[in-house]
């Protein structure tokens, strides 16, 4: 999609570059038979080195790009309009340019947006003091070990490269390819998620989950620019907050964190309640007899109505791997057990995981 943007682009401003040359009588364009001032000619030449520029920013992704994009289809546009009867068909190009410029400028805002919510989660902030191992309960200090999590090195902040699979809506019987980037951290205590996925070529939808001071949020735009889902409250709180305690299996000092009280269930399993400010919410774990990991439970809301019920939420173990000398969950699946049925509406990959460590 890039190259042929890249080529697109390049190709319309390319052929700005004949205004330019019957201005000055460089050439013979007999395409253009009206007459062109000098003054318009330098215009003409303005506008085919934006549209280069506009291509090159492109592709190399830049912040700038959309609105190098939109000066340059407003001031090719001005142009045509000059020569209407010669370059009309200018217009088509200009106005699938003018498309994909406001998308990159709504997507550079965007980015602009979680780049600044992110930079909180990665400073390094003032932890508590963690609970000694002794005070968890015997599933929780086993699977410690197994981990091969380190008392000595406790992480402050983990940042995780995602690869997912994701179904919007039971129904749907395809699953959407996705790729995302969570940064999780016990100051301040929580996590902030970044989705995008191809809704169909050339537009993508974008998510945005965060969880912070007890606050959860859930943000969904088409293009970066049309906001398809916003929701925050009581219920995105606990939910998001339940989230963060099923996913401590990623950064295993979280489980140390003194906002989480324990309960012993059996030598396999433990139940957690986190508390931040005025939100609170619980889940259980369950462990093989090795002492890994292998399921999350909780009752979460389905959804963020009045009338919204509690429905099982469960987070499965597919496969582990090691990152950073600790043995995690590396594939997982979440599953709304539903009346009708249960919906798997998430595969999820752990690509690669950077500590940081206390």
């Amino acid at each position: 999609m890039k190259t042929a943007l890249l080529f697109f682009a390049c190709l319309h401003g390319l052929i700005h570059l004949m205004g330019f040359l019957k201005a000055f009588k460089l050439a013979e364009i007999q395409q253009l038979t009206q007459p062109i001032s000098t003054i318009q000619g330098v215009f003409w030449l303005i506008g085919t080195l934006l549209f280069l520029a506009f291509a090159v920013a492109s592709f190399l992704e830049k912040p700038l790009a959309g609105y190098l994009g939109l000066a340059a289809v407003v001031l090719s546009q001005v142009l045509i309009f000059t020569v209407w009867q010669d370059a009309k068909f200018g217009s088509t190009a200009n106005l699938i340019l003018l498309f994909v410029a406001i998308q990159m400028i709504y997507q550079a805002n965007w980015e602009k947006k979680i780049t600044s919510e992110k930079a909180v989660f990665k400073e390094s902030g003032s932890i508590p003091d963690l609970r000694k191992i002794e005070e968890l309960p015997p599933a929780i200090q086993k699977w410690l070990k197994a981990s091969g999590y380190r008392m000595e090195s406790p992480m402050i902040s983990a940042e995780i490269h995602q690869t997912a699979q994701m179904k919007m809506k039971p129904d749907q019987t395809n699953w959407k390819e996705a790729q995302a980037f969570q940064v999780s951290s016990l100051d301040p205590l929580g996590f902030h998620w970044q989705v995008e996925m191809d809704m169909i070529p050339g537009i993508k939808i974008f998510g945005r989950d965060q969880f912070k001071g007890g606050n959860g949020e859930m943000l969904i735009r088409i293009g970066a620019a049309i906001p398809i889902v916003d929701e925050s409250g009581d219920k995105i709180n606990e939910g998001s907050l339940q989230r963060f305690l099923g996913e401590l299996v990623w950064m295993p000092s979280l489980a140390f964190h003194p906002a989480i009280s324990w309960k012993e269930i059996d030598q396999n399993t433990a139940e957690a309640t986190l508390r931040i400010n005025q939100t609170s919410g619980s889940g259980t774990f369950h462990f093989n007899e090795a002492g890994d990991f292998v399921r999350f439970e909780a009752l979460r809301f389905y959804e963020n109505k009045k009338d919204s019920k509690r429905f099982p939420w469960v987070l499965k173990v597919e496969e582990y791997r090691n990152f950073e000398g600790v043995r995690i969950p590396s594939t997982m699946n979440a599953t709304w057990e539903l009346p009708e049925g249960d919906w798997t509406w998430l595969r999820l990959q752990i690509d690669s995981i950077k500590y940081t460590y206390n």
